[in-house]
C-alpha cells in the first residue's frame, strides 16, 4: 500500500507516469546493448589505421615476437 501511495504522488508531482526504476532500467538496458552489438560489429577502421596496424604487426615479426603464421592471421583478419 505504502509502495502505491509513493508511486501516486510521484506521478501527482511529475506528471509522468514512468517510475524512476523504469528510467534506470532503460538507460542500463541502452548501455548494455550498446557494448554487446560493439563487441558483436565492430565499427570499420580507416585504412590509415589499418597501415599502421600493419606496420606495427611488421615490426613485431621482424623483432621475432610474431611468427610467420601468427602474422599471417593478424593480417588476414586486418583484410590487408
Amino acid at each position: 500500500m505504502v509502495l502505491l501511495s509513493q508511486m501516486m504522488r510521484g506521478t501527482a508531482f511529475t506528471g509522468s507516469t514512468d517510475s524512476m526504476f523504469t528510467r534506470i532500467a532503460g538507460r542500463q538496458g541502452g548501455r548494455w546493448a550498446e557494448q554487446t552489438v560493439g563487441a558483436a560489429f565492430p565499427t570499420a577502421r580507416s585504412d590509415g589505421d589499418r597501415a599502421t596496424t600493419l606496420h606495427n604487426l611488421m615490426d613485431l615479426r621482424e623483432r621475432q615476437v610474431l611468427t610467420d603464421g601468427e602474422f599471417e592471421l593478424l593480417r588476414a583478419r586486418l583484410q590487408v
